[in-house]
C-alpha cells in the first residue's frame, strides 16, 4: 500500500509539470501581447530635445513592463550573448528611415509600419546583450548622422538598468540597498547631458561644431564602455548558462518552483493576492453547491435503485437528464428573467449589497449574501446533480444483487435496515472517486455561472485574465 501511495504521489510532479507546461506553450504561443504594454509614440511641438526625452520615458516605462513579465527574453534559448553587430545594425537603418512616405519627387521611402514596429520591440529586448555592437555603431556611423541619432539613441536606452521589483511587504537589505544606489548613480550618469547630443531636425544638414560636439561624445560613450567592457566578455560556461536560464522559459519557471507565481500583469498585484482575495467567492457557491448536489445525490440514487424500472425510476431519470440537458448559463439567464427581473424575488447578479458591511449587522450581512448567492447555487447545483445521482444509483444496483445483501434479506432484517446499514456503504464508492475530480471544480469556480451572476470569483478571474492575456495569474489559477 505505501509503494503504491508513493507512486501515486510522485506521478504529481510530472503531470504538474507537463500540464503547467502546455498551458504556458500555448499562452505564449498566442498572438498579441499582455494589458499595458504600449507602443512608441512621438509628441507634437517642442524641441527635438523635449521630443526624444519624453520618447525615452515612455519606451522606459514599455521595457520595464516587458522586463519585469520576462517578455523582452527569448522563449526557450537565448543566443543573444553572440549578437552580430551586423543584425543590429539592419534594424537601426530601418528604424533611420522609418515608416514609407511619398518624397516630393514621388518615390516613397520607408519600410511599413510592422517592420518598423518589429526592428524597435527587436532592439528594445536585445537591450543590454546589443551595448558592444551600439557602441561601436555609434563610431562607424559619424558619416550618417541620422543613423548615428537612432545608434545613440539605442544606446542610451540599452544601457539603462531597471531596479528589481521587490514583492509587497519586503524590507530590502544592505545589499539591495547597495546595488539600488549604484543602478541609480549609473542611470544618472546616463542621462547626463555629456553622453548626448541633440538630434537633426527634419532636412536640417551636419554643422560642423556639431560634428565636433558627436566626436566628443562618442569618445566619452567608448571611454564608458572601456571601463566596463569585462562585463560582456562571456566564456563558454556563461554563454551555455545565459542561453539556458535568461529566457522567458528559464525565468519563468525558476520563479515557479520557488513558489513565486509573480505580478498580474492587470493590477500590478502578486497573483497570489489575487486568487486569495477570489476564494469566499467562488467557495462560498461552490461548497454549499457540491454538499446539496451529494446529499441530494445520495437519497435519489437509492430512492431510484430501490424502486428500479418503476414509473418513479424512470420518472426521476428522464426528469434530471431533461436539467442536465439545459446548458448552465442559459438556466443562469432564464431564472434572472424570470425570478429577478419579473418577480423580484432575487437580486439580479453580485454576491452582495452595496456597503453592505457599514450598514448591515453580521447576521443581516449573512442573509443579504445568501439572498444574493441562492440562483448561482441552483444553477451550480442541477448541473452536477444528474451525473452523481446516477452513479450513486449504478452503485446500489450492484450491491442490492450481491450475496450479503440477498443473506440480510434472509435473516429477516427489514429492508430500511438493508439498504442503509448494509447496501448503502458499499454502494457509495463510485462517488467516492468522484471526489477527485471534484476538487479541481471547487477551486476553479464556475466561468459561466460567475460571469453571468457578476460574482468576482476564480472563474471570472480567470476569463477576465485570459481577455487581458495576463499569463502569470492564468497559470496561477
Amino acid at each position: 500500500m505505501l509503494a503504491y501511495l508513493a507512486r501515486r504521489l510522485l506521478i504529481i510532479v510530472p503531470t504538474y509539470v507537463g500540464v503547467s507546461l502546455m498551458i504556458w506553450l500555448v499562452m505564449t504561443a498566442a498572438p498579441g501581447e499582455p494589458q499595458g504594454v504600449g507602443s512608441e509614440g512621438g509628441g507634437a511641438g517642442g524641441t527635438a530635445l523635449e521630443n526624444v526625452s519624453n520618447l525615452e520615458a515612455q519606451n522606459r516605462n514599455v521595457r520595464f513592463f516587458r522586463e519585469q513579465f520576462n517578455l523582452n527574453r527569448p522563449r526557450f534559448y537565448n543566443d543573444w550573448t553572440t549578437l552580430d553587430p551586423a543584425e543590429v545594425r539592419a534594424e537601426l537603418e530601418v528604424l533611420a528611415e522609418g515608416v514609407a512616405r511619398t518624397q516630393t519627387d514621388g518615390t516613397r521611402r520607408g519600410h511599413p509600419p510592422a517592420r518598423v514596429k518589429e526592428a524597435r520591440r527587436r532592439l528594445e529586448d536585445w537591450g543590454w546583450y546589443a551595448v558592444p555592437a551600439l557602441v561601436g555603431l555609434l563610431e562607424e556611423t559619424a558619416a550618417q548622422p541620422r543613423l548615428q541619432d537612432e545608434a545613440l539613441r539605442r544606446l542610451r536606452e540599452a544601457a539603462y538598468t531597471f531596479r528589481p521589483v521587490y514583492p509587497p511587504g519586503y524590507r530590502r537589505t544592505a545589499a539591495d540597498l547597495e546595488r539600488d544606489r549604484r543602478i541609480d548613480a549609473e542611470n544618472r550618469r546616463l542621462d547626463h547631458p555629456e553622453l548626448r547630443w541633440r538630434p537633426l531636425a527634419a532636412g536640417e544638414a551636419l554643422a560642423a561644431a556639431a560634428a565636433e560636439e558627436r566626436a566628443a561624445v562618442v569618445a566619452r560613450w567608448r571611454a564608458w564602455f572601456e571601463e566596463r567592457k569585462a562585463r560582456w566578455d562571456f566564456s563558454l560556461g556563461d554563454r551555455i548558462r545565459i542561453g539556458l536560464t535568461d529566457t522567458q522559459f528559464g525565468r519563468y519557471w525558476a520563479n515557479l518552483f520557488r513558489g513565486d507565481l509573480g505580478v498580474s500583469s492587470r493590477t500590478s498585484r502578486p497573483v497570489l493576492g489575487e486568487i486569495l482575495g477570489r476564494l469566499k467567492y467562488s467557495l462560498s457557491i461552490a461548497v454549499p453547491s457540491f454538499l446539496i448536489a451529494w446529499v441530494l445525490a445520495v437519497f435519489l440514487g437509492v430512492f431510484s435503485a430501490t424502486r428500479h424500472g418503476r414509473v418513479s425510476d424512470q420518472s426521476i431519470g428522464v426528469g434530471l437528464f431533461m436539467l442536465y440537458s439545459i446548458p448552465t448559463f442559459v438556466a443562469a439567464t432564464l431564472l434572472q428573467r424570470w425570478l429577478c427581473i419579473e418577480y423580484g424575488w432575487f437580486p439580479l447578479s453580485g454576491f452582495e449589497s452595496p456597503n453592505a458591511f457599514e450598514r448591515l449587522t453580521t447576521w443581516e450581512h449573512f442573509l443579504d449574501v445568501l439572498h444574493h448567492v441562492t440562483l448561482p447555487i441552483v444553477v451550480y447545483t442541477y448541473g452536477s446533480l444528474a451525473y452523481i445521482s446516477r452513479q450513486a444509483r449504478s452503485g446500489m444496483l450492484e450491491v442490492l444483487q450481491a450475496d450479503y445483501v440477498r443473506t440480510a434479506r434472509a435473516k429477516g432484517l427489514s429492508e430500511r435496515s438493508v439498504v442503509w446499514k448494509h447496501a448503502v456503504r458499499n454502494g457509495m464508492m463510485p462517488l467516492v472517486t468522484l471526489l477527485g475530480t471534484a476538487l479541481p471544480v471547487l477551486l476553479a469556480g464556475s466561468v459561466f455561472i460567475e460571469y453571468v451572476f457578476a460574482i468576482d470569483g476564480f472563474g471570472q478571474l480567470m476569463i477576465t485574465s485570459i481577455l487581458n492575456k495576463d499569463y502569470n495569474v492564468v497559470m496561477g489559477v
